[in-house]
């Protein structure tokens, strides 16, 4: 269960908070009720809620001050939603530089948006209970974290997929709809007024695509994948009618131009790619939709390929160079790594046009080296160590010399790293994995979706395991179950169907199968022996 605090000098704004949901249901438990923000915190030590709901406004400490007091105290920090009964959002920029995640209206609120709201929530909580093993691009701060749809789409953004066989297989391992006639995708960048600490950058970030994700969502379906902290791609799923309405992504984003600008006083730019009839193609879309936002400026803040006449040149093209980076990081070979990288680099010198086939290329780079190397967020922090922002410069580069002075140093990095440790990482992933396996036994995992979450191919994971470990890929799963099985089954707290349950059998009869093919013996037999 997620624990919860109301925080609210009304109380019955507290009432009508506890029942306005079935939080059980929802899988969260209320676990205080403050009436003012001394109190709060003093239950959020005492508690150590996973969610805090508070009004802005409250005698003794405001919201604001209680989100900053918790921020300041790293062991209690929870997740927060803020309630404000003010128009006025300046309220909520200031809650960005506190940690808050949401907002609310307070006259605005209903069942059905908080509903949402708290179930926005809970998703990030789960998420950052997750251990997922590989670094996102450009995660804010550096953190490990990223949902399996997340990956999912920035592997498909720069065509890292090895067939449409391959991309189809995960997404209906992830159960995504590629169903619609058409798909376009509009890649957009957050630009603040000022430069401002990285902590910020990453809250003005963080609220930015929530707002143009619930801007955007009243509209119809559509998927946000935060690129790093200035950057995020939006991809639609167009009807027929939609499609032929060219006007139609321009008037959402105008929507969303606006509303940030409003709301959070930063200027928001959009690129809007060629559609695509083929999923598949995305990168493509993606691709479109980079050139185009290479043109957005304040006075023209989106522009769409379909009223471009103006298109970048867009003559190198980096995905032929992707399966032997790919092959590369794959088997660890720092001489191919420096003969790809430097091809890359040597088409791209010498033509300051094809600054976004240079950041493109900056960006496969790094997201190659997070994901592909089991510790690559550290590995990138090393390379760049003496470079102001380290590797995050990247964000700040335009120009095509110097995302090619990066890709060099990072080349360089990268193969004197690769000499020194070619032996460990394989066994790295193996362990890497093996240990995820065990942290999610609870589930039936599969081949794509571990894949997935490392970012590796299922054959490459498969290989690996048959090299390097004691057992497959699914023996090795099925050793981990049994192992935890033998421990509950010790325990003698669980009945067989339990623990069949909780390790992610389709039945007890299965897990009975299972169980006595490993080890001789029947879950019964083993719990009567142990009981001796």
């Amino acid at each position: 269960m997620i624990k919860m605090l109301i925080a609210d000098d009304e109380p019955l704004v507290l009432v009508g908070m506890q029942s306005m949901l079935d939080w059980a249901s929802l899988g969260v438990e209320v676990c205080a009720t403050a009436h003012n923000g001394r109190q709060a915190l003093q239950l959020i030590r005492q508690h150590r809620p996973d969610l805090v709901i508070t009004d802005i406004k409250m005698p003794l400490m405001s919201g604001l001050e209680l989100a900053a007091a918790c921020h300041k105290d790293a062991e209690s920090l929870p997740l927060f939603i803020i309630l404000t009964s003010y128009e006025e959002f300046d309220f909520v920029r200031e809650a960005m530089h506190v940690g808050a995640m949401e907002y609310m209206v307070k006259l605005e609120m209903t069942p059905q948006s908080l509903r949402a709201v708290v179930e926005r929530a809970i998703e990030r909580i789960a998420k950052t209970k997750e251990v997922v093993p590989a670094s996102a691009v450009g995660s804010p701060g550096g953190v490990n974290l990223q949902s399996f749809e997340e990956k999912f789409f920035a592997r498909l953004y720069n065509n890292l997929f090895e067939s449409p066989e391959q991309f189809r297989l995960q997404a209906e391992d992830l159960k995504l709809d590629f169903s619609a006639p058409a798909y376009m995708v509009a890649a957009c960048e957050i630009v603040s007024g000022s430069e401002m600490p990285t902590e910020q950058q990453i809250m003005l970030c963080t609220s930015t695509v929530q707002m143009v994700r619930d801007t955007l969502e009243k509209f119809g379906p559509c998927i946000v994948t935060t690129l790093d902290m200035r950057h995020f791609h939006v991809m639609f799923p167009l009807s027929a009618e939609q499609t032929a309405d060219t006007d139609y992504l321009p008037r959402l984003m105008q929507l969303c131009v606006e509303t940030v600008q409003r709301y959070f006083s930063a200027r928001l730019r959009c690129g809007i790619g060629a559609a695509v009839a083929d999923p598949f193609l995305l990168a493509d879309a993606a691709h479109s939709a980079r050139c185009m936002l290479t043109l957005a400026e304040d006075a023209r803040p989106i522009v769409d390929a379909a009223h471009c006449p103006d298109t970048p040149d867009t003559m190198f093209d980096v995905s032929q160079f992707r399966p032997e980076l790919a092959r590369a990081f794959d088997e660890v070979d720092a001489a191919a790594l420096h003969s790809v990288i430097t091809g890359i680099v040597e088409r791209l010198k010498g033509h300051p046009s094809r600054h976004v086939q240079a950041r493109d290329a900056a960006s496969l780079l790094l997201y190659l080296t997070l994901t592909l190397l089991p510790d690559g967020e550290k590995t990138m922090s090393d390379i760049f160590l003496n470079t102001p922002d380290g590797y995050r410069c990247i964000y700040k580069h335009t120009g095509t010399a110097q995302c090619c002075l990066w890709m060099e140093q990072l080349r360089d990095g990268l193969c004197e790293k690769l000499r020194s440790e070619h032996k460990n990482y394989k066994h790295r992933i193996v362990e890497s994995v093996t240990q995820y396996i065990r942290q999610n036994l609870n589930r039936r995992l599969s081949l794509n979706e571990v894949a997935a979450a490392f970012s590796l191919s299922p054959n490459y994971l498969s290989q690996l395991f048959a090299k390097y470990a004691e057992r497959g890929f699914v023996e090795t799963i099925t050793k981990e179950k049994i192992a935890a099985a033998k421990t509950m089954l010790a325990d003698g707290e669980m009945k067989i169907y339990e623990i069949a349950d909780r390790l992610g059998y389709e039945s007890a009869f299965y897990f009975s199968k299972v169980f006595k093919k490993e080890t001789g013996l029947s879950p019964r037999e083993y719990m009567q022996q142990m009981r001796g």
